[in-house]
């Protein structure tokens, strides 16, 4: 890292957030697949995955992106399906059906497709989502969701990489911290 580059856990003032962040509106957020090349490549967020199991959920306009771009896959992102695993109820009647789902989404990823976050996004990760969990004064449970977003968004930054979300209102904290990062947020069909 260049002497004049601060470290990734001063990238972002703390002190300069003092107030509770309003979501905006989605008219401003970007949904635009036109704002990126058709082959760019992409990092999918967990939303997409999951949503990606259920017949026209997806949008046909992020499923056929998905299904022709080059894709990256966030380590962040399949350990919160790999964590659902070991959540999920083995009692439950619909568990082996979703437990079959994701073992089957995790087999299919190629291990040189997957990326980590590195040092620098970890740093710059937690300020940022520690600094949301005060401002929007965060339950626990969301403080360590945050963490994981903020990690698959700094992620696809360090990857040269559009993130695709459905999570529209992490998305939206996120983008006031590092506006500079490729998002292509969807909704659900």
């Amino acid at each position: 890292m260049p002497s004049d580059t601060p470290p990734p856990f001063k990238r972002h003032d703390p002190t300069a957030w003092t107030r509770t962040l309003a979501y905006r509106d989605r008219a401003v957020l970007p949904y635009d697949g036109a704002a990126y090349p058709i082959a760019a490549t992409l990092m999918l967020d967990a939303t997409v995955y999951i949503d990606a199991q259920r017949p026209g959920r997806l949008p046909a306009e992020i499923a056929a992106r998905i299904a022709t771009a080059p894709l990256l896959h966030s380590a962040v992102a399949l350990a919160e399906l790999a964590a659902d695993l070991g959540m999920l109820d083995p009692g439950h009647p619909n568990t082996p059906v979703v437990r079959t789902a994701i073992e089957a989404t995790l087999h299919r990823i190629a291990p040189e497709r997957v990326v980590a976050p590195s040092a620098e996004a970890w740093a710059e990760g937690a300020v940022i989502a520690g600094t949301l969990a005060r401002t929007q004064a965060l339950a626990r449970g969301d403080r360590r969701k945050l963490l994981n977003d903020a990690l698959i968004f700094l992620t696809a930054w360090e990857a040269n990489a559009v993130l695709i979300s459905r999570n529209k209102n992490d998305i939206d904290l996120l983008l006031r911290f590092r506006p500079d990062v490729q998002v292509l947020l969807y909704d659900v069909g």
